[in-house]
Formats: C-alpha cells, structure tokens, sequence
C-alpha cells in the first residue's frame, strides 16, 4: 500500500463528516415526495450549520499539512542548490 497524501489525510475526518452529514440530510428529508417541501427548510439549516462548523477544522488540518508539504519542497530545493554551490 503506497504512502497517503498527507493533504488528503489531513483533510480525511472532515470530510467524513461532510458526507455523513450530507447522508443525515437525505434522512431528514424523507423519501415521500409531498413532504420534501416542508422538510427542506429544517434539513437545509441542519446540514449547513453541520458544514459550518467542519470548517476551522478544516482549514486549521489543511494549512497545516500544506504548510509541511511546502516546507519539504524548500529543504530539497536548498539541499539539491548547497551540493551545487559546494561541487569543485
């Protein structure tokens, strides 16, 4: 099994939520047709407010893990430009 993309795994619990949050959305709404129109106001505020709050995670895991990932491409791009200024 290859590595996970760090970006990805970091992103991996929120985005779990967002979809179990989006099937609690279908529950909420029902699967009678003549119902959708009053459930919908309820189950949109729901699934909103649930979407609302996966977000600081989020952007705290993501800016994280970016942050990680463009430092390891600093370090090689300053390790592979030292061996050149260093090569006789």
């Amino acid at each position: 099994m290859s590595t996970p993309n760090p970006v990805l795994k970091a992103a991996a619990p929120s985005l779990i939520s967002a979809l179990q949050a989006v099937k609690q959305f279908r529950a909420d709404m029902g699967v009678d047709p003549l119902k959708w129109a009053g459930n919908f106001p309820g189950a949109e505020l729901k699934l909103v407010g649930q979407l609302d709050l996966l977000l600081p995670g989020l952007l705290t895991s993501e800016g994280t893990a970016l942050g990680v990932a463009i430092d390891a491409k600093l370090d090689g791009g300053i390790a592979s430009l030292q061996q050149i200024a260093n090569a006789p």
